[in-house]
């Protein structure tokens, strides 16, 4: 019984210290522990919540933003596509581009009248050959090509090829 009451005596003791020790409320605990006013301007239960602004105000502002996306749509096409990096201008065009594959492509370059036939790659860009005089004729018309392609495609004899490297026709 001694064992017990002295035990309860310790515990006692140490809670009466632990509470002793405890450091006074700070502003902001003091603030909560004030009871809540509730007379401020939010809305409450009691009063009306008015939307109907909100409403309008998103409608309004959508309609404005589309304003402005639709407006900067057209003046970038009105005016800002000459304005665009790497567009060249009217003097510079790119006429047609073929891909080699691995990042290496041959293109044919319109300056003013001038047409260069360039190689670009990872090395940087050579130019193969200035193509002077070499003008683009209209594309045949489809029975043309056909009749073209069926001749190129037309089996030969060896007395007939033999005939074209001696000069003459069969």
């Amino acid at each position: 019984m001694r064992k017990l009451l002295l035990c309860l005596g310790i515990i006692g003791v140490m809670a009466l210290g632990a509470h002793a020790q405890t450091p006074p409320a700070s502003p902001s605990e003091k603030e909560l522990q004030q009871p809540l006013a509730l007379d401020d301007v939010k809305p409450t239960q009691g009063q009306p919540v008015r939307s109907e602004a909100s409403g309008w105000r998103a409608i309004g502002s959508t309609i404005l933003v589309l304003g402005l996306a639709g407006g900067a749509l057209w003046a970038f096409r009105r005016y800002g596509i000459k304005r665009l990096p790497g567009s060249g201008g009217s003097r510079l065009k790119v006429e047609e581009t073929l891909a080699l594959g691995d990042r290496r492509f041959v293109s044919i370059l319109r300056a003013d009248e001038d047409l260069f036939l360039l190689a670009l790659g990872p090395q940087g860009v050579t130019l193969l050959a200035r193509l002077d005089g070499v003008e683009t004729a209209p594309p045949p018309s489809f029975s043309e090509a056909l009749e073209q392609h069926v001749e190129l495609t037309r089996p030969t004899s060896v007395r007939e090829v033999e005939a074209m490297m001696k000069g003459g026709r069969p």
